[in-house]
């Protein structure tokens, strides 16, 4: 039996616990002991309450780049490394000390991990390491440098800068200093967990790219009438402007909003509108619906596409928004943005219910998703683990 550290030290809220929830399962079912470790718990506390499991908190390095400005036009994943702890030594030399007290402490024989640069760097040739996570996370490293996830942007520090600060670090900690910025993240196993559609750095991976962990649906046919799907959070400041446009639709659909309120829905009462307070099956969300409105996460996303259904997005970040850019590049998804929210959110649904060369591209895409398969992303997660162990 061996000890696995399993988690992620960035990203927001519920994805990264779902995509890697189903490894730790998986893990456990072959006699392994496995330790979770994430930042932001609180956010998470539902979902981690089920688990009945230790978990582990770690440091929270994310911080300003002087002189950039917020939010920063971020344009590869050593901009997203300079917000988390990589711009000034004393931040990551603290963050260090940090992990690998952790590290030491748990004293694992494999760390799996999500969106996780310091715990990689805390790894760097003293412990094996899997990486599993969506395209936007896992940046191709073979060359010395992260590629761009956005044309046309400039580093905002320095890659020289960065690595002067990762192999300063290690030296006062006498650890093994690293000769690029991507070194560490060449790890024994990298597995990208999503639909090479939806991948930023799809013309560049070289890493095997399996599916999502969450899993694909089965495409189902159109039902006969336009109706919608709203998967949103009113945590985020579009959220309610979008469904005032809801409301002001008279086409038939349904809304889950997280954070909803007796106030909130009661505002969005309609004929045609049903508000959930629960979460609904995606399966029996694409069975309803002929067009799913979300923020553009990833898991979301693929549901859609292998479902074959129309997406219009709302992003909140950065990686929302490169998915949504795929979707409107692919022909089967819109992206909202402020303009077309509110009063001009209706005359939007009825234009893209009425695009039936959308909907047909859509179906066409989910077919061709399945003909791919099968996917089986957490049985391939595994076996990398194992064999890495053995």
């Amino acid at each position: 039996m061996a000890k696995i550290l399993v988690g992620y030290e960035l990203g927001a809220g519920h994805g990264h616990v779902h995509r890697l929830m189903p490894v730790v399962h998986a893990l456990e079912a072959e006699g392994h002991e496995v330790i979770f470790f994430l930042r932001n718990i609180k956010e998470n506390a539902v979902l981690l309450a089920r688990e009945r499991r230790p978990i582990l908190p770690v440091p929270d390095l994310v911080q300003r780049i002087p002189g950039v400005a917020n939010p920063a036009p971020m344009g590869t994943y050593l901009d997203i490394m300079c917000h988390s702890g990589f711009y000034r030594r004393q931040t990551l030399h603290a963050g260090m000390l940090a992990w690998c007290g952790l590290i030491d402490q748990v004293d694992p024989d494999l760390v799996i991990c999500d969106h996780s640069p310091v715990c990689l760097l805390a790894c760097f040739q003293q412990r094996p390491a899997v990486q599993v996570a969506d395209g936007f996370t896992l940046p191709p490293a073979e060359g010395d440098v992260f590629p761009f996830f956005r044309k046309g942007r400039k580093h905002l520090v320095d890659p020289a800068h960065v690595l002067r600060v990762m192999q300063y670090v290690q030296q006062q900690n006498g650890r093994p200093v690293p000769q690029s910025v991507t070194e560490p993240f060449r790890t024994a196993g990298r597995l990208i967990c999503t639909l090479p559609e939806l991948d930023p750095y799809t013309t560049l991976r070289q890493d095997p790219v399996i599916g999502p962990v969450e899993g694909l649906q089965q495409p189902q046919a159109l039902p006969g009438k336009p109706h919608f799907f709203a998967y949103v959070s009113l945590e985020h400041k579009k959220t309610k402007a979008f469904l005032r446009g809801l409301r002001a639709s008279s086409m038939s659909g349904e809304v889950f909003a997280r954070g909803m309120t007796d106030e909130v829905a009661k505002a969005l009462t309609r004929p045609g509108l049903t508000v959930h307070r629960e979460p609904q099956p995606m399966t029996d969300i694409i069975a309803r619906a002929t067009m799913i409105i979300h923020h553009g996460g990833n898991g979301t996303c693929c549901a859609a596409l292998s479902g074959g259904r129309v997406q219009l997005t709302l992003p909140t970040h950065m990686e929302a928004r490169l998915s949504s850019d795929a979707l409107s590049n692919l022909g089967v998804g819109r992206l909202l943005n402020n303009k077309d929210l509110d009063a001009a959110l209706p005359a939007i649904l009825e234009e893209v219910a009425e695009n039936s060369a959308m909907a047909e591209r859509a179906t066409a895409l989910a077919g061709k998703i399945k003909a791919r398969g099968p996917h089986r992303p957490v049985k391939q997660i595994v076996e990398t683990c194992l064999k890495i162990l053995s």
